[in-house]
Protein backbone atom coordinates (compact mmCIF):
# COMPACT_ATOMS: atom_id res chain seq x y z
CA UNK A 1 0.00 0.00 0.00
CA UNK A 2 1.39 3.55 -0.58
CA UNK A 3 1.94 5.74 1.86
CA UNK A 4 -1.16 8.27 3.32
CA UNK A 5 -0.52 10.74 0.88
CA UNK A 6 0.09 8.83 -1.97
CA UNK A 7 -3.36 6.60 -1.50
CA UNK A 8 -4.52 10.20 -0.99
CA UNK A 9 -3.93 11.44 -4.33
CA UNK A 10 -4.68 8.49 -6.17
CA UNK A 11 -8.19 8.21 -4.25
CA UNK A 12 -8.58 12.03 -5.64
CA UNK A 13 -7.83 10.81 -9.30
CA UNK A 14 -10.66 7.87 -8.62
CA UNK A 15 -13.07 10.03 -7.37
CA UNK A 16 -12.76 12.24 -10.66
CA UNK A 17 -13.38 9.61 -12.58
CA UNK A 18 -17.10 8.37 -10.48
CA UNK A 19 -15.57 5.32 -8.95
CA UNK A 20 -14.97 6.46 -5.28
CA UNK A 21 -11.84 5.81 -3.53
CA UNK A 22 -9.70 1.68 -3.54
CA UNK A 23 -10.71 -0.16 -0.65
CA UNK A 24 -6.66 -0.21 0.15
CA UNK A 25 -7.31 -2.80 2.88
CA UNK A 26 -8.42 -5.55 0.75
CA UNK A 27 -6.57 -4.25 -2.80
CA UNK A 28 -4.00 -6.50 -3.83
CA UNK A 29 -0.56 -4.85 -4.27
CA UNK A 30 1.24 -6.66 -8.59
CA UNK A 31 3.58 -6.91 -9.26
CA UNK A 32 5.46 -5.21 -12.52
CA UNK A 33 7.96 -1.96 -12.68
CA UNK A 34 4.98 0.01 -12.21
CA UNK A 35 2.94 0.59 -9.11
CA UNK A 36 0.25 -1.29 -9.78
CA UNK A 37 -3.01 -2.86 -7.48
CA UNK A 38 -5.90 -4.71 -8.22
CA UNK A 39 -9.05 -4.17 -5.78
CA UNK A 40 -12.52 -2.77 -5.87
CA UNK A 41 -14.00 0.96 -4.84
CA UNK A 42 -16.07 2.19 -2.69
CA UNK A 43 -19.17 2.39 -5.34
CA UNK A 44 -18.19 -1.51 -6.23
CA UNK A 45 -16.15 -1.09 -9.19
CA UNK A 46 -13.36 -3.62 -9.65
CA UNK A 47 -10.64 -1.75 -11.11
CA UNK A 48 -6.98 -2.53 -11.52
CA UNK A 49 -4.94 0.90 -10.80
CA UNK A 50 -1.77 1.71 -12.52
CA UNK A 51 0.62 4.47 -11.22
CA UNK A 52 3.65 4.56 -13.74
CA UNK A 53 7.02 4.77 -12.43
CA UNK A 54 9.92 7.34 -14.19
CA UNK A 55 10.97 10.71 -15.07
CA UNK A 56 8.59 12.94 -16.36
CA UNK A 57 9.19 12.12 -19.76
CA UNK A 58 8.84 8.97 -19.33
CA UNK A 59 5.68 9.03 -17.85
CA UNK A 60 4.37 11.85 -20.23
CA UNK A 61 5.68 9.08 -23.03
CA UNK A 62 3.56 6.16 -21.57
CA UNK A 63 0.58 8.26 -21.26
CA UNK A 64 0.80 9.54 -24.71
CA UNK A 65 1.28 6.19 -26.17
CA UNK A 66 -1.44 4.58 -23.83
CA UNK A 67 -3.89 7.21 -25.50
CA UNK A 68 -2.68 6.80 -28.93
CA UNK A 69 -3.39 3.10 -28.66
CA UNK A 70 -6.96 3.10 -27.21
CA UNK A 71 -7.44 5.96 -30.07
CA UNK A 72 -6.03 3.14 -32.38
CA UNK A 73 -8.30 0.48 -34.26
CA UNK A 74 -8.52 -3.10 -32.63
CA UNK A 75 -9.48 -5.97 -34.77
CA UNK A 76 -10.49 -9.29 -33.59
CA UNK A 77 -8.79 -11.78 -31.68
CA UNK A 78 -7.03 -8.65 -30.16
CA UNK A 79 -8.17 -8.14 -26.38
CA UNK A 80 -7.22 -5.76 -24.04
CA UNK A 81 -8.42 -4.48 -21.02
CA UNK A 82 -11.26 -1.30 -21.06
CA UNK A 83 -9.55 2.02 -20.09
CA UNK A 84 -11.56 3.96 -17.67
CA UNK A 85 -9.43 7.15 -17.05
CA UNK A 86 -6.01 8.35 -16.74
CA UNK A 87 -5.21 11.11 -14.56
CA UNK A 88 -1.19 12.17 -15.18
CA UNK A 89 -1.10 14.65 -12.24
CA UNK A 90 -0.77 11.74 -10.52
CA UNK A 91 0.64 9.65 -12.89
CA UNK A 92 -2.47 6.82 -12.54
CA UNK A 93 -4.23 4.84 -15.31
CA UNK A 94 -7.24 2.98 -14.12
CA UNK A 95 -8.69 -0.01 -15.89
CA UNK A 96 -11.20 -2.39 -15.33
CA UNK A 97 -10.07 -4.88 -13.41
CA UNK A 98 -10.49 -8.67 -15.62
CA UNK A 99 -12.41 -11.42 -13.12
CA UNK A 100 -9.88 -13.65 -11.46
CA UNK A 101 -6.85 -12.70 -13.74
CA UNK A 102 -3.99 -14.32 -13.94
CA UNK A 103 -0.46 -12.70 -15.56
CA UNK A 104 0.81 -14.35 -18.16
CA UNK A 105 4.06 -14.84 -16.00
CA UNK A 106 2.01 -16.73 -13.27
CA UNK A 107 0.18 -18.89 -15.91
CA UNK A 108 4.14 -20.23 -17.52
CA UNK A 109 5.45 -20.74 -13.39
CA UNK A 110 2.21 -22.76 -13.46
CA UNK A 111 2.80 -24.50 -16.39
CA UNK A 112 -0.54 -23.78 -17.33
CA UNK A 113 0.72 -21.88 -20.80
CA UNK A 114 0.09 -24.30 -22.74
CA UNK A 115 -0.33 -24.68 -27.16
CA UNK A 116 -3.69 -22.80 -26.86
CA UNK A 117 -2.97 -19.83 -24.66
CA UNK A 118 0.60 -19.35 -27.19
CA UNK A 119 -1.98 -19.70 -30.22
CA UNK A 120 -4.08 -17.06 -28.97
CA UNK A 121 -1.32 -14.98 -28.19
CA UNK A 122 0.24 -15.31 -31.92
CA UNK A 123 -3.19 -14.47 -33.25
CA UNK A 124 -3.21 -11.82 -31.18
CA UNK A 125 0.02 -10.26 -31.91
CA UNK A 126 -1.06 -10.72 -35.70
CA UNK A 127 -4.10 -8.46 -35.30
CA UNK A 128 -1.94 -6.20 -33.57
CA UNK A 129 0.16 -5.68 -36.13
CA UNK A 130 -2.46 -4.97 -38.66
CA UNK A 131 -4.45 -2.42 -36.48
CA UNK A 132 -4.40 0.97 -37.63
CA UNK A 133 -1.64 1.74 -39.25
CA UNK A 134 -2.25 5.15 -40.62
CA UNK A 135 -4.22 6.63 -37.75
CA UNK A 136 -1.16 5.85 -35.48
CA UNK A 137 1.23 6.99 -38.02
CA UNK A 138 -1.16 10.24 -37.99
CA UNK A 139 -0.67 10.09 -34.52
CA UNK A 140 2.69 9.25 -33.81
CA UNK A 141 4.57 12.52 -34.89
CA UNK A 142 2.92 13.83 -31.75
CA UNK A 143 3.78 12.20 -29.62
CA UNK A 144 6.75 12.51 -27.05
CA UNK A 145 9.91 10.33 -28.36
CA UNK A 146 10.35 7.14 -26.82
CA UNK A 147 13.72 6.57 -24.35
CA UNK A 148 16.69 5.64 -26.35
CA UNK A 149 18.82 4.30 -23.45
CA UNK A 150 19.35 1.02 -23.98
CA UNK A 151 22.37 -1.09 -21.94
CA UNK A 152 23.00 -3.68 -25.15
CA UNK A 153 24.38 -1.05 -26.74
CA UNK A 154 26.41 1.59 -24.46
CA UNK A 155 26.00 2.93 -20.94
CA UNK A 156 24.69 6.49 -20.42
CA UNK A 157 25.98 8.07 -16.87
CA UNK A 158 23.17 7.60 -15.28
CA UNK A 159 22.70 4.00 -16.38
CA UNK A 160 26.28 3.16 -15.14
CA UNK A 161 25.46 4.46 -11.89
CA UNK A 162 22.16 2.86 -11.22
CA UNK A 163 23.55 -0.72 -12.42
CA UNK A 164 24.25 -3.02 -10.10
CA UNK A 165 27.55 -4.69 -10.19
CA UNK A 166 26.68 -8.04 -11.84
CA UNK A 167 24.22 -5.81 -14.26
CA UNK A 168 28.20 -3.75 -15.03
CA UNK A 169 29.54 -7.46 -15.70
CA UNK A 170 26.86 -8.45 -18.03
CA UNK A 171 27.42 -5.50 -19.96
CA UNK A 172 31.05 -5.69 -20.05
CA UNK A 173 30.46 -9.13 -20.97
CA UNK A 174 28.19 -7.96 -24.08
CA UNK A 175 30.46 -5.36 -25.09
CA UNK A 176 33.75 -6.73 -25.22
CA UNK A 177 32.28 -9.48 -27.86
CA UNK A 178 32.49 -8.51 -31.17
CA UNK A 179 30.10 -10.78 -32.22
CA UNK A 180 26.99 -9.69 -30.30
CA UNK A 181 27.86 -5.83 -30.63
CA UNK A 182 28.16 -6.04 -34.69
CA UNK A 183 25.13 -8.38 -34.95
CA UNK A 184 23.03 -5.97 -32.88
CA UNK A 185 24.66 -2.99 -34.36
CA UNK A 186 23.28 -4.51 -37.94
CA UNK A 187 20.28 -5.57 -36.53
CA UNK A 188 19.71 -1.38 -35.66
CA UNK A 189 20.52 -0.61 -38.99
CA UNK A 190 18.07 -2.91 -40.73
CA UNK A 191 15.17 -1.42 -38.44
CA UNK A 192 15.51 1.59 -40.10
CA UNK A 193 14.77 -0.61 -43.49
CA UNK A 194 12.10 -2.89 -42.29
CA UNK A 195 8.17 -2.43 -42.43
CA UNK A 196 6.76 -0.65 -39.98
CA UNK A 197 3.74 -1.43 -38.56
CA UNK A 198 1.66 -1.08 -34.71
CA UNK A 199 3.73 -3.34 -32.71
CA UNK A 200 3.41 -3.19 -28.53
CA UNK A 201 6.84 -2.49 -28.58
CA UNK A 202 7.51 -4.42 -24.47
CA UNK A 203 6.39 -7.79 -24.84
CA UNK A 204 6.49 -9.81 -22.00
CA UNK A 205 4.52 -12.48 -20.50
CA UNK A 206 3.64 -10.28 -17.82
CA UNK A 207 2.04 -7.87 -20.06
CA UNK A 208 -0.84 -11.09 -21.05
CA UNK A 209 -3.12 -11.46 -18.51
CA UNK A 210 -5.37 -14.88 -18.50
CA UNK A 211 -9.20 -14.35 -17.24
CA UNK A 212 -11.45 -17.11 -17.43
CA UNK A 213 -9.10 -18.85 -19.98
CA UNK A 214 -9.41 -16.13 -22.35
CA UNK A 215 -5.86 -13.67 -23.14
CA UNK A 216 -5.58 -10.42 -22.87
CA UNK A 217 -2.78 -8.21 -23.88
CA UNK A 218 -1.89 -4.73 -21.44
CA UNK A 219 0.62 -2.33 -20.99
CA UNK A 220 0.47 -0.22 -23.93
CA UNK A 221 3.69 3.01 -22.86
CA UNK A 222 5.47 1.63 -25.35
CA UNK A 223 3.09 1.63 -28.19
CA UNK A 224 4.54 2.52 -31.70
CA UNK A 225 5.27 2.25 -35.27
CA UNK A 226 8.39 -0.44 -35.62
CA UNK A 227 9.48 -3.86 -36.96
CA UNK A 228 6.79 -6.67 -35.93
CA UNK A 229 9.87 -8.36 -35.61
CA UNK A 230 10.82 -7.09 -32.65
CA UNK A 231 7.43 -8.29 -30.92
CA UNK A 232 8.22 -11.98 -32.37
CA UNK A 233 11.17 -12.43 -31.06
CA UNK A 234 10.01 -10.67 -27.75
CA UNK A 235 7.35 -13.61 -27.28
CA UNK A 236 9.53 -16.41 -28.66
CA UNK A 237 12.27 -15.02 -26.35
CA UNK A 238 10.31 -14.69 -23.31
CA UNK A 239 9.19 -18.79 -24.30
CA UNK A 240 12.45 -19.77 -24.75
CA UNK A 241 13.94 -17.91 -21.60
CA UNK A 242 11.52 -19.98 -19.33
CA UNK A 243 12.58 -23.39 -21.00
CA UNK A 244 16.11 -22.39 -20.30
CA UNK A 245 15.46 -21.51 -16.59
CA UNK A 246 13.32 -24.78 -16.21
CA UNK A 247 16.53 -27.24 -17.58
CA UNK A 248 18.84 -25.38 -15.39
CA UNK A 249 16.90 -25.70 -12.26
CA UNK A 250 16.28 -29.19 -13.44
CA UNK A 251 19.68 -29.67 -13.99
CA UNK A 252 21.19 -28.73 -10.87
CA UNK A 253 18.01 -30.25 -8.62
CA UNK A 254 19.02 -33.69 -10.37
CA UNK A 255 22.60 -33.31 -9.66
CA UNK A 256 22.28 -32.07 -6.23
CA UNK A 257 24.78 -29.21 -6.98
CA UNK A 258 25.44 -26.13 -8.81
CA UNK A 259 26.98 -26.98 -12.87
CA UNK A 260 28.77 -25.39 -15.13
CA UNK A 261 26.96 -23.62 -17.51
CA UNK A 262 25.65 -26.20 -20.17
CA UNK A 263 27.18 -26.18 -23.76
CA UNK A 264 24.90 -24.62 -26.32
CA UNK A 265 24.34 -26.83 -29.76
CA UNK A 266 21.96 -25.64 -32.06
CA UNK A 267 20.51 -29.36 -32.58
CA UNK A 268 16.41 -29.48 -32.49
CA UNK A 269 16.70 -32.64 -30.45
CA UNK A 270 18.72 -30.71 -27.76
CA UNK A 271 17.10 -28.71 -24.47
CA UNK A 272 15.90 -26.47 -24.28
CA UNK A 273 14.87 -26.35 -28.38
CA UNK A 274 13.35 -29.39 -28.10
CA UNK A 275 10.76 -28.24 -25.01
CA UNK A 276 10.35 -24.44 -26.54
CA UNK A 277 9.43 -25.70 -29.98
CA UNK A 278 5.91 -26.97 -29.43
CA UNK A 279 4.73 -23.85 -28.17
CA UNK A 280 6.77 -21.36 -30.22
CA UNK A 281 5.61 -23.17 -33.26
CA UNK A 282 1.62 -23.15 -32.27
CA UNK A 283 1.97 -19.21 -31.72
CA UNK A 284 3.95 -19.00 -35.01
CA UNK A 285 1.02 -20.59 -36.82
CA UNK A 286 -1.56 -18.57 -35.51
CA UNK A 287 0.45 -15.02 -36.57
CA UNK A 288 1.11 -16.64 -40.04
CA UNK A 289 -2.72 -17.46 -40.62
CA UNK A 290 -3.60 -13.68 -39.32
CA UNK A 291 -0.56 -12.02 -40.97
CA UNK A 292 0.86 -14.39 -43.99
CA UNK A 293 2.44 -11.72 -45.87
CA UNK A 294 4.29 -10.33 -43.27
CA UNK A 295 5.63 -13.74 -41.85
CA UNK A 296 8.08 -14.42 -44.38
CA UNK A 297 11.02 -10.78 -43.57
CA UNK A 298 9.97 -11.62 -40.07
CA UNK A 299 11.51 -15.25 -39.89
CA UNK A 300 14.60 -13.75 -41.08
CA UNK A 301 14.76 -10.96 -38.72
CA UNK A 302 13.08 -12.40 -35.34
CA UNK A 303 15.80 -15.14 -34.24
CA UNK A 304 18.19 -11.71 -34.05
CA UNK A 305 15.63 -10.19 -31.86
CA UNK A 306 15.47 -13.31 -29.61
CA UNK A 307 18.64 -13.19 -28.83
CA UNK A 308 18.34 -9.30 -27.84
CA UNK A 309 15.67 -10.33 -25.37
CA UNK A 310 17.96 -13.16 -23.84
CA UNK A 311 20.49 -10.47 -23.28
CA UNK A 312 17.99 -7.70 -21.53
CA UNK A 313 16.71 -10.91 -19.40
CA UNK A 314 20.40 -11.48 -18.02
CA UNK A 315 20.61 -7.44 -17.65
CA UNK A 316 17.36 -7.81 -15.49
CA UNK A 317 18.02 -10.83 -13.84
CA UNK A 318 21.75 -9.17 -12.33
CA UNK A 319 20.00 -6.47 -11.04
CA UNK A 320 20.30 -7.90 -7.39
CA UNK A 321 23.29 -9.74 -7.67
CA UNK A 322 27.09 -8.71 -7.27
CA UNK A 323 28.61 -11.08 -9.76
CA UNK A 324 26.90 -13.42 -12.84
CA UNK A 325 25.53 -16.66 -11.97
CA UNK A 326 25.60 -19.75 -14.61
CA UNK A 327 22.15 -18.89 -15.78
CA UNK A 328 23.44 -15.81 -17.07
CA UNK A 329 26.26 -17.27 -18.57
CA UNK A 330 24.26 -19.84 -20.29
CA UNK A 331 21.74 -17.12 -21.47
CA UNK A 332 24.45 -15.06 -22.63
CA UNK A 333 25.63 -18.08 -24.90
CA UNK A 334 22.18 -18.85 -25.68
CA UNK A 335 22.08 -15.86 -26.98
CA UNK A 336 25.54 -15.06 -29.25
CA UNK A 337 24.97 -19.15 -30.73
CA UNK A 338 21.48 -17.77 -32.29
CA UNK A 339 23.32 -14.47 -33.44
CA UNK A 340 25.75 -16.61 -35.19
CA UNK A 341 23.26 -19.13 -36.52
CA UNK A 342 20.33 -17.51 -36.54
CA UNK A 343 19.30 -18.69 -40.07
CA UNK A 344 19.64 -22.42 -38.27
CA UNK A 345 17.53 -21.20 -35.21
CA UNK A 346 14.11 -20.60 -37.36
CA UNK A 347 14.05 -23.96 -38.32
CA UNK A 348 15.18 -25.74 -34.93
CA UNK A 349 12.40 -23.28 -33.74
CA UNK A 350 9.73 -23.78 -36.07
CA UNK A 351 9.83 -20.18 -37.54
CA UNK A 352 9.45 -20.98 -40.93
CA UNK A 353 8.19 -18.54 -43.16
CA UNK A 354 5.35 -21.06 -44.67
Amino acid sequence: MPGVTESSRIDTALHALGLGGLIWSAATTMSGRNNNWLGDTACGRRVFVKQLVGTEAEITNGFRRTEAFYRTPRPAPLRTTTLIGLDERVGVQVFDGLPEARSGLEVMAAKDFGHALAAEAGAALGALHSAGSMRLAELEPSLPPLPQENPLLGLTEELFYDSSLGQLEAWRLVQQDSVITDALGRLEDRTGNAVRVPVHGDLRLDQFLVSRDRLYLTDWEMYQLADPARDVGGFVGEWLYHAIVDLLRERTRAAGRLLPPPTVVLAPDRPPWREARPGVAAFWRAYRAVQPDLSTDIAARAPSYVAWHLLERMLIDAQPRTSLDGTALTLFRMARTILLRHSDFTSILGLEPC
